[in-house]
């Protein structure tokens, strides 16, 4: 989709094209509790790191499932996400909301079950992480 976009408006006005950019789909496939398949985009949550499930021989993180387990819940109905960015891997990162949740990114830092992912999200999430903290709620036990 991206590379359609790029080849129809072209350099600088592909940046401006991809920044309006919102997919949508019903009931996302959910990989883990910060990554999820939505109109065929791979779609990593914006400013979410969640615990990362079993790969491999590695085992799950604590809390893993159970931060997987909420985004489904959160993404069974209706799900919308706003373009971002693409990571260094070329993946959609984006700020998603369902029939669930306004702010579905916001939901899983402030269950606990993620955190803020600091690096990208600079504060835009600090009072969710915050609340999830003094709640002593999922990773702030």
């Amino acid at each position: 989709m991206a590379a359609r976009l790029e080849h129809l408006y072209g350099g600088g006005m592909f940046a401006a094209a991809a920044a309006a950019l919102i997919i949508a789909c019903d009931a996302p496939w959910v990989h883990d509790g910060d990554t999820l398949r939505c109109a065929g985009e791979r779609v990593g949550l914006f400013g979410v790191d969640a615990p990362e499930v079993r790969r491999g021989a590695t085992a799950a993180q604590p809390f893993a499932y159970d931060a997987r387990d909420l985004l489904i819940s959160l993404t069974r109905g209706r799900v919308g996400c706003r373009f971002v960015e693409r990571d260094r891997y070329g993946c959609f990162v984006g700020r998603c909301w369902s029939s669930a949740s306004p702010d579905v990114n916001a939901a899983l830092i402030r269950s606990g079950l993620a955190r803020e992912y600091h690096r990208y999200s600079r504060g835009r999430y600090a009072d969710a992480e915050r609340e999830a903290r003094q709640a002593h709620r999922g990773l702030w036990f």
